[in-house]
This record gives C-alpha cells, structure tokens and sequence, in this order.
C-alpha cells in the first residue's frame, strides 16, 4: 500500500495523538461503568434494600409498642382508636417495605445469594421473617380483637415469634454487606485486569509508531544523502551520472527523480551552448558588417527626409491662411445669421401681437352684440310702455267724462233740493258735497292727463332716439366686422412674413454650418500638415536614432563576441 511522505508524518502525529484521545475515553468509559456498578450495587440495590428492612424492622417495633400500650395501658376510647390505627398501619408499611425490598434483590439476583454464617440464602431469610410476622401479626390482632386477659405465657410465646422472626432481619444485613464486599473486590479485579489490558495495547502502540517512525527517518536520510552527493558534483562540474534503477513511490522518490531529470536538462543545455557559440560568433561577425551597411543606407534615408520636411511646412503656412479667410467669413454668415434670428424673433412677436388684437376685436365685437341686443330689448320696453301711457290716457279721459257727469247730476240734484224746500235741505247738502268731489275728481283727472302728456312725450322721444341708437349700434357692427377682416388679413400677412424669416433663417444657419465644416475641414488640414511635419521631423530623428542604433549595434556585435568567448571558456569547464 503507497503512503505519500505527507500522510506518513501526518500519521506519526495524529496517532499518537488519536490513541491518547482513545483511550481517555476507553479510561473514562471505564470509571463510568465502574462507577455505574458501585452506584448499581452500593445504592441501588444494598442501600435501598437494606434501608427499606431497617424501616421494615423499625415498623416492626412501633406495631409492638403499639401493641403492648393498647393490652396493658387503660386508654380513653379516642386513645384507644389512635393506637389501633397507628398498629394496623404499622403491620401494613411492615409488609410493603419487605415485598419492596424483596422486589429488588430479586431484580439484582440475590434472593439465591447465601449468606456465609447461617448457610442461608436471601429468599430463606425473607421467607423467615414474612411467616414469623405473618403469625405475630395475626396473634397480637387476634388478642386486640378480643381483648382477651393479657397472660404472661400468651405475651411470652407471642414474644418468642417475634425473636425468631428477627433472625431473619439480621440474616439480610449480614447477606448484603458480604454482597458489598464481594462486589467491591469483583471491581478492583476488573480494573486491574483492564490497567494490564491498557498499558499492553499502549506498549503495542507505541512499538509499531517507533517503528514506522525509524523506517520514515532512515529513508529521509538516505534521501538527503543522495541529493547532496549529486548537488556536489553539479557544483564540481561533473555532469556525468547514472539515473536510479528504481524510484520510491513517494515525495523521496519524485525528489530523486527531478534531481536526476534537472542533472540532465543542465547536460543538454550546457551541451547545446557548447555547440551554439560558434554558430553565434559567426553571426555577431555578420551583425557587425550589416549594421555598418545599415547605418550609411540610414543616413541617406535622413538627408531625404529632412527634404520632406520643409515642403511640409511650406503647406502648412498656406494652409493656415486659407483657414484664417475661412474663419472670417464663417463669422461673417454666424452675424447674419443673429440678425436673421433677432427678425424671426421679432416677426414672431408681432405675430402674437396681431393674434392678442384678433381676439380683442372678436371680444369688442361679441360685447356690441351684447349691447345690441340690450338696446332692442330696451326699444321693445319703451314701445311697451308707449301703449301702456295710451292706455292710461284713454282711462284719465273716461275719468273726466265720469267727472263731468257726476257735476251735472249733483246740479240737477240741488235744483231739485232747491224746488223741495225745506225738505230737500238735506238732500242739497249732499249734493253739494258730491259737487265738490266731483269738482275735486275733475281737478285730479286733468292733473293726471297733463303728466301721462308729458309721459308720453317723454316716452316718444325715448322711443326715437332709442331706434338711433340702434341704427348707430348695427353700423358699428358692421364697421367691427370689417376691422376683424382686416386683422386676419394683417395675421395672415404676419405669418408669411414669420415663415419667409424662418426659411431665411433656416438658410443662413445651414451656410453657417458649412463655413464651420469648411473653417473645421481646413483647420484639420492646416493640423494634418503641421502633423505631417512634426512626424517627418519625428521620422528624421528616428532615422537619426537608427543611425546611432546601428553604431551600438556594431559595437554589440564586438561585446557577443566578447560574451561568447567567455561563454567557451565556461562550458569548457563541464564533464560531459
């Protein structure tokens, strides 16, 4: 099985390392289960079955206690229950604690357990103790019950029982400390055995890592060794060696493996340099006589350039000009331009301005229309009220008729008075007063028909200079009408001359544009010759730069051959 050097060391360090965890848990796993066995043993089954025979044994003597103030002492009734009570309850904690107790030696495997003095086992010694109380417990309650006279053979031989029964007891204390012993001694043998078990499989351990660790030692050795040997005699420079018949499969082997490969990559090489240096000190003699050639063809290539040069410079000047003339006239067209601009710009105002009055005279027009109408409804009212001054007229003068009748009839009336005498006194009265009403009626009658007159008159002029107004008012429509057709001749005109000033605009912009590419297009030319010049001038001292190139390559030329003298003398140091 191939381990590489890495896992090797790795497991030098990690076993060791391994093992010791390993066995403080196997340690620790044993102290536990030894530790589980004494809590198992000691508490679980010798305290708590011992504890449960003393308190049994305990129970014992208060049912006897009991017993003994119940047949001998003179106890109130009260008292008397009390005791009997605490006497069967006695009996029975007596019988739970023994079949617990019993219970659990029997779970642990102890009920056949002998117990060394009496040669009795722990089933015997329950079996004892349960029939010597069983037959105490029925005779004492057998006594209680029928309260029979106490007799001292009777009280003795219930005694007797109660002795034989507690042999038992006794038989169980002694069964469970030789049970703790015997367990204390079965752990000590077990951890013993376990220590020797240990420390044999740590010796085993430790043998087999010492001994992997001294193989993994002496191959490393053995390994330095040889990568030293080798590494002396390339300093020595002896390159002559035999490869290794066989390589370890591990980072050792590919040490010597890329050891012995280097060693014959330095061989090929040094051997290639040894064959190459002749083929380049005849090339550094060619170098040196082709660059001389090199350096004349360049300096003529230089003397030409500088030619170039200066005819480059003379179009750049003209060039320049002839941009200068172009810039001036752009400006020229960008002033024209402005100022086509501030037109349009003003056109567009005067545009608005002509659409603000349009929708101003519309107004002023729709208002007269208003006002129109307001002088007809008013013309109708005044008609109106013309027929209604008519009617009242013709009313005031029936009123007058009325009048004038009732004076006559208050006349004849008098008359009639008059011819009655002194019996138509009364009725004079009355007709005088009817006289004077009527007299009254008439007076009112003409003060009302010279105001409606003067009513109707006012209304008739009214009336007429209403109807003026209203031929003045549809004239001045008509005259509104034909300035609004002015003023959408006049807009119409505006936009015209708003969309000829954009077209102008429009034009002069796009002749401006031109000049600018025309101004750009000869500034890039004006740029291109300067470029042209500054690369020529650049050209020229490139080819300057080459010239001197070629004197350093000339004398490169000299130091290789220099070099690759000193190169021979080298190579010739190395055993091939």
């Amino acid at each position: 099985m191939y381990l590489s050097v890495k896992v090797r060391l790795a497991l030098l360090f990690l076993v060791p390392i391994i093992l010791f965890v390993a066995t403080a848990f196997y340690l620790l796993s044993l102290n536990s289960s030894n530790i589980k066995r004494l809590n198992n043993s000691l508490y679980e089954v010798s305290y708590k079955a011992n504890n449960l025979i003393v308190n049994a044994d305990r129970d014992f003597y208060q049912a006897i206690d009991d017993y003994d103030l119940i047949r001998l002492a003179e106890l109130s009734d009260e008292n008397y229950e009390a005791k009997l009570n605490d006497f069967n309850e006695n009996i029975g904690q007596v019988n739970e604690r023994i079949g617990q107790a019993k219970t659990i030696l029997g779970k642990a495997g102890l009920l056949d357990f002998v117990e060394s003095g009496s040669q009795k086992t722990a089933a015997d010694a329950f079996t004892q103790y349960e029939n010597g109380f069983e037959a105490w417990s029925k005779q004492a309650s057998a006594n209680i019950q029928n309260r029979s006279p106490v007799k001292a053979e009777d009280e003795i031989a219930l005694s007797a029982i109660f002795s034989d029964s507690r042999k038992g007891i006794d038989i169980l204390s002694d069964l469970l400390d030789q049970y703790i012993q015997a367990e204390t001694i079965a752990i000590n043998d077990k951890k013993k055995t376990d220590t020797w078990s240990m420390y044999i499989v740590l010796f085993i351990e430790w043998i087999a890592i010492i001994t992997v660790g001294f193989y993994t030692l002496r191959h490393l050795n053995q390994t330095i060794s040889n990568l030293q040997s080798k590494t002396k005699m390339v300093a020595g420079g002896n390159l002559h060696f035999e490869r290794m018949p066989k390589y370890a499969k591990d980072e050792f082997g590919e040490l010597n493996r890329s050891m012995d490969t280097m060693i014959e990559r330095i061989r090929e090489l040094v051997t290639k340099i040894s064959n190459n240096t002749q083929s380049v000190s005849a090339s550094a003699v060619e170098l040196s006589v082709s660059a001389k050639e090199s350096a004349a063809t360049t300096n003529h290539v230089a003397e030409n350039i500088q030619e170039v040069t200066s005819q480059v410079e003379v179009q750049a000047t003209i060039a320049e000009e002839t941009s200068r003339a172009v810039e001036e006239m752009s400006a020229g067209i960008q002033r024209i331009a402005e100022n086509t601009n501030s037109i349009s710009d003003l056109s567009m105002t005067a545009a608005g301005q002509v659409d603000e009055g349009n929708e101003h005279m519309l107004s002023l027009k729709q208002q007269l229309d208003e006002i129109m109408q307001a002088i007809q409804a008013l013309s109708a009212i005044v008609a109106n009220l013309n027929d209604k001054s008519d009617k009242i007229g013709e009313i005031t003068e029936n009123i007058t008729d009325f009048a004038n009748q009732t004076n006559i009839l208050s006349l004849n009336a008098s008359i009639e008075a008059a011819r009655a005498g002194e019996h138509g006194r009364g009725f004079a009265v009355v007709a005088q007063e009817i006289r004077k009403l009527a007299a009254g009626s008439l007076e009112s009658a003409e003060v009302i028909s010279t105001l409606i007159n003067e009513t109707r008159d006012e209304i008739s002029r009214a009336s007429s200079f209403m109807a003026g107004t209203v031929t003045q008012a549809q004239k001045g429509s008509a005259l509104m009408e034909d300035v609004a057709e002015d003023f959408s001749s006049i807009h119409e005109a505006v936009r015209r001359v708003v969309e000829q000033v954009h077209e102008t605009s429009a034009i002069t912009e796009q002749m401006s544009a031109s000049s600018e590419e025309v101004a750009a297009s000869m500034e890039q030319s004006t740029n291109s010759s300067r470029e042209v010049a500054g690369k020529a001038q650049t050209v020229a001292a490139a080819t300057e730069e080459q010239l001197a190139l070629g004197e350093s390559i000339s004398h490169a030329a000299d130091q290789l051959q220099t070099v690759v003298n000193s190169l021979k003398a080298s190579v010739s140091q190395f055993k091939l």
